[in-house]
């Protein structure tokens, strides 16, 4: 998908951002249903086939509105480097404030949009899925493997599986409608996953 977008001539990233923000503003006020390619070319004010050369499905689309807004919007993207043996609190106090902000309005529109648009178009699940949690997914592994490396984790951790029941509870949280609970819910899901892959000689953390 992404080779698809690199050919022709180069793009101007002033037009990008015009239809980034149009397709976003939509997808706000309408949901991902509503969206079209059409509506994004009216509002950004290009020609449908401007929007096209860009992005070759309204799902490719969608996942660049997602990617760009959570790089821009939320607050606790980067999680801190923790001390040796503070791995698990590290995790627990950032996904707290994780579900708080992915469970705002803004940004609980766009990953519902985002979610709509892997079950419409399966042959793109995947990349929409890596395209808004890459970086994510990337420095949870690096840190579940920091734990590992000074003991408090088990050495046997399947981390890519734990990083993808840590991200995939955000979702849930949103697709149950209980953003009030958020917090709290991720937090004691945190915690629930981590305890089973603390190493037996590392202490509780508080």
């Amino acid at each position: 998908m992404a080779q698809a977008r690199r050919r022709g001539r180069p793009r101007e990233t002033g037009t990008d951002e015009a239809i980034l923000d149009a397709a976003r503003d939509l997808l706000l006020r309408e949901g991902y249903a509503r969206l079209s390619m059409e509506k994004v070319a009216v509002a950004a004010g290009v020609g449908k086939p401007t929007v096209y050369r860009r992005w070759p499905s309204k799902a490719a689309l969608v996942a660049d509105v997602a990617r760009r807004s959570s790089t821009a919007a939320t607050p606790d993207g980067e999680i801190p480097e923790p001390r040796p043996g503070d791995v698990v609190r590290t995790l627990v106090s950032w996904f707290r404030s994780h579900a708080q902000s992915v469970t705002a309005p803004d940004n609980a529109a766009l990953v519902l949009a985002l979610t709509a648009a892997a079950a419409a178009s399966p042959q793109d699940a995947e990349s929409l899925y890596l395209g808004s949690t890459r970086e994510q997914h990337t420095t949870l592994v690096e840190l579940l493997r920091a734990g590992i490396a000074t003991g408090e984790l088990r050495a046997d951790t399947d981390v890519d599986a734990v990083v993808g029941a840590l991200i995939g509870s955000s979702l849930y949280l949103l697709l149950t409608g209980r953003t009030a609970e958020a917090p709290e819910r991720a937090e004691g899901s945190v915690r629930a996953l981590l305890d089973g892959i603390r190493s037996p000689e590392a202490g509780a953390p508080g």
